[in-house]
């Protein structure tokens, strides 16, 4: 009796010492999960962080500059989260208008996932800011791998205004975003929605520029110079298709986009047409001797070679019927008693300004070039309606 006794504590003790034996290697396997964890997420966090401030490199996948440094974040799933600045206007604010935007064609050139933008701090937007903006979203939208994706977006912090003018362009279809429920108020100024073209596409080009004639009309009036406007929209679309893109030209969808604003107390219009094309600068022929000089020891500027495209007989074809140059842009200006023209192209800008006072025109202009491109071509006609 007292043997079976002993046999059956001995037993219980070695099933007791095996379970905890069995406790402990669990208990250490746990351990040790945990701190592997541990050290895989820290090394995660070591990566972005290094990757993040890591300084301009080609083999970063974020470079940012004075601009965007604090606005620009890569998030651990490697997706950008661009915060948009409190100004986007290519007159006050180019070199960090510009700076945001090329960060949104860099994605779509890397085909890299963007999870959000936000808009919230957004309290001023420039017609020309507003459709390079929305061409940017446009072409990101169309060339991601996963149709579905989205670009997340809090509504309800936007501004108002910002809102209003975004609705109205259209960015809520682009985003594929519900429209705000409340009705937004019309202000001063009216967005009209922005219109794509296709070099070699299906939708005729001057059927586009019509129906943004006819809507501004609807809007405004019948006050507007259609022919020269037409003649405008036309020169620009043709230069597209003749120059912008080359046969081996990186983007696919060899877009132009068209979109116009009016604001009902200046009653000034401003119509505006952006391609990514080339760019002017290096559509330009440097026939002569003197130029070639000048080019090459980088003595002439982007906006100097703006300038130069809009002197008569200056076309990339050679051809006489194209002889004019961009002399066609110039006329829906000069039609009004107060009118710009205004061409961004690369890093250059070239403006002139027209006005009328009882005598004669009066005509200026300026130069100015930049640090950052903007990416191709944008046109802007501003007006001073006679209503």
């Amino acid at each position: 009796m007292e043997n079976e006794n002993n046999k059956r504590r001995s037993r219980v003790t070695c099933e007791v010492a095996r379970r905890k034996n069995k406790n402990k290697k669990h208990w250490l396997r746990t351990v040790k999960l945990f701190h592997s964890r541990q050290r895989r997420m820290l090394h995660r966090k070591r990566l972005l962080k290094r990757r993040n401030n890591r300084p301009n490199s080609n083999n970063c996948n974020l470079v940012t500059n004075e601009y965007t440094k604090n606005n620009i974040f890569l998030t651990e799933d490697d997706s950008l989260r661009i915060i948009l600045p409190r100004n986007l206007d290519f007159d006050e604010n180019f070199e960090s208008t510009t700076s945001f935007f090329n960060h949104i064609r860099s994605a779509v050139f890397k085909k890299q996932k963007i999870g959000c933008i936000a808009f919230d701090n957004i309290r001023d937007i420039s017609p020309a800011a507003a459709l390079v903006l929305a061409a940017e979203i446009d072409q990101w939208k169309k060339q991601q791998s996963r149709p579905g994706e989205r670009i997340r977006a809090n509504v309800a912090s936007w501004d108002e205004n910002i809102k209003r003018l975004l609705c109205q362009m259209g960015y809520f279809d682009l985003l594929k975003m519900t429209r705000p429920e409340s009705e937004l108020h019309e202000k001063n100024t009216v967005f009209f929605p922005f219109k794509r073209g296709c070099v070699n596409g299906v939708d005729d080009g001057g059927s586009i520029a019509r129906e943004l004639r006819i809507d501004v009309e609807r809007k405004i009036g019948n006050s507007i110079n259609r022919h020269c406007l037409f003649e405008g929209i036309s020169e620009a679309i043709t230069n597209v298709g003749q120059h912008a893109y080359p046969i081996k030209y990186f983007l696919k969808d060899k877009n132009w986009w068209l979109s116009a604003s009016y604001n009902f107390v200046s009653t000034k219009l401003h119509v505006i047409f952006y391609d990514q094309g080339v760019g002017i600068p290096k559509t330009l022929p440097t026939s002569e001797f003197y130029e070639d000089f000048k080019e090459f020891f980088s003595q002439w500027t982007d906006s100097q070679k703006i300038k130069a495209a809009m002197e008569l007989g200056r076309s990339a074809t050679g051809r006489g019927e194209r002889g004019k140059g961009l002399q066609n842009l110039v006329a829906f200006a000069r039609a009004h008693r107060e009118g710009q023209l205004s061409i961004y192209s690369l890093r250059g800008m070239f403006k002139q300004k027209f006005s009328y006072d009882g005598l004669g025109h009066q005509e200026e202009q300026e130069l100015k070039d930049s640090k950052t491109s903007i990416g191709g071509t944008l046109i802007e006609w501003s007006v001073t309606l006679a209503i």
